[in-house]
């Protein structure tokens, strides 16, 4: 009569636990979010540049240049792009996206490592031209995944 009971309860626990599992996954290091690292826009020759600090093993997977407000659905995407870094900055010349002289642009690139294929990074950057004058600004939260407390304050 006692043997039943206990394999009772060990089958509903069994069965709790698997229905859970089956639920809500494995923990595990997928299921958490990497923040985007925030880069800052300089002029250099031409060029609109971002830093990319210890760059030296990173290739650029792709890059997205859009006008701040740009519907995720509309949004171009580069896949494979001919940007390289140098000197830990990888900069956009007027012959690969042509900035207007005035407006704001989001900037979104995807690197991936050559030595550590599990270390893979997200620079995000924004900017203003005006006048034709570059200028860099913060992304906000809806552009960039930021730890929690760092989200900008209103």
């Amino acid at each position: 009569m006692v043997i039943p009971i206990i394999f009772r309860v060990l089958r509903t626990s069994l069965f709790f636990i698997i229905c859970l599992q089956t639920l809500t996954g494995c923990p595990g290091p997928g299921d958490r979010l990497e923040p985007d690292e925030e880069g800052y826009i300089i002029f250099n020759n031409g060029s609109v540049c971002f830093s990319v600090n210890g760059g030296d093993d990173y290739v650029l997977k792709y890059i997205s240049i859009n006008p701040r407000g740009t519907n995720s659905k509309d949004e171009k995407i580069i896949f494979s792009p001919q940007l390289q870094i140098n000197n830990e900055l990888l900069c956009i010349p007027p012959s690969f996206y042509k900035f207007n002289k005035d407006g704001q642009y989001f900037i979104q690139a995807s690197f991936a490592s050559l030595r550590h294929t599990d270390r893979p990074r997200r620079i995000v950057s924004a900017l203003e031209v005006s006048k034709g004058v570059v200028h860099s600004i913060r992304p906000n939260d809806m552009e960039i995944l930021r730890p929690y407390d760092e989200i900008i304050k209103n």
